[in-house]
């Protein structure tokens, strides 16, 4: 899984801020390459889960954006792996650009779900928990919320565990 994967977090909208998380194996090397911090260190040197001001560049080195980047180590991240975090302003075209450049410097689109996926596979979560992320993402009220809420927080997880302990205590006693 450590395949070097980038995604728009955020979709495809006009909107004030865009989101283009990477993932895996040489991450934090290849976002090196497209964003230049504003205090001139190494990105690789900014502190783990603290947002970063600098540049982002094409891959002719042309200026894209302002923005911040965020680095996150494994197995800290939410995929267990280490991640970077663009978020750069929202217009269609510089998300577009900016993952264009995130694809030269090495990484490969990710499958819908695969951030969720690798996070299930790293043990940050269980099945039903990384089932219910995309029941938050498809919530279209408060109910349906607060339900996918619940099983994120193991919900079903805990009542199956009791069911089955209850099981095997009765089977125990046969």
């Amino acid at each position: 899984m450590s395949d070097l994967i980038a995604a728009v977090a955020t979709g495809w909208v006009r909107s004030g801020i865009g989101i283009v998380r990477m993932s895996g194996s040489g991450c934090i090397a290849a976002a090196s390459g497209v964003f230049r911090t504003q205090n001139g260190k190494p990105l690789s040197e900014a502190p783990d889960r603290h947002m970063t001001l600098g540049t982002l560049l094409d891959e002719q080195g042309r200026v894209l954006d302002h923005c911040v980047a965020v680095i996150s180590h494994g197995p800290h991240s939410y995929t267990g792996e280490d991640t970077v975090e663009f978020s750069c302003h929202g217009g269609i075209f510089v998300t577009q650009q900016l993952l264009e450049s995130v694809y030269a410097a090495g990484a490969v689109p990710a499958e819908p779900g695969e951030f969720t996926k690798r996070a299930f596979l790293a043990g940050k979560m269980t099945l039903t928990q990384a089932e219910a992320v995309m029941d938050v993402i498809g919530a279209a009220g408060k109910r349906e919320l607060s339900f996918a809420h619940a099983q994120q927080n193991g919900a079903l997880f805990h009542r199956v565990q009791q069911i089955s302990q209850g099981i095997v205590s009765s089977l125990g006693d046969l």
